[in-house]
């Protein structure tokens, strides 16, 4: 992981191996939508737990309480950890797994495309912007 300034925190972000940077007191989901990235979420209020991911290392605060039962989830797994992106505030250096149906969209480029780590080689066909093929009129 990369070494933070200030108050900030690195969060890396599993299984594309991203890492982002977020302020103090920013959220995980905040600190991707700021970098123009999204991830799966719903009421970004703590409440529904469609954001739910796993707490891989590292520890996280919230500043407005949030249920156990919805951080953990309605059957929580012996001996491990989540958290909520949406209102989760890293409070160290944190590593996060993303489940299997979340993935990161860049919402400045297309689904998939120009992810922090790897801006032009992740891109296909399908994705690149100059992408030659029947246009709408």
């Amino acid at each position: 992981m990369s070494t933070p300034t200030g108050g900030a925190r690195t969060v890396t972000i599993r299984p594309d191996g991203i890492e982002i940077l977020v302020r103090e007191r920013e959220t995980i989901v905040d600190a991707l939508r700021r970098q123009g990235l999204r991830t799966r979420y719903k009421c970004r209020r703590g409440g529904c737990g469609a954001c739910r991911a796993t707490l891989v290392e590292g520890r996280v605060g919230y500043h407005t309480p949030v249920s156990d039962t919805v951080v953990d989830g309605p059957e929580p797994q012996p001996g491990a950890r989540s958290c909520l992106p949406c209102r989760a505030t890293p409070l160290t250096d944190v590593i996060i797994e993303l489940g299997p149906r979340d993935r990161i969209v860049n919402v400045l480029t297309g689904i998939g495309a120009a992810l922090p780590r790897t801006l032009t080689e992740r891109r296909t066909t399908a994705t690149h912007p100059t992408r030659k093929g029947p246009t709408c009129p």
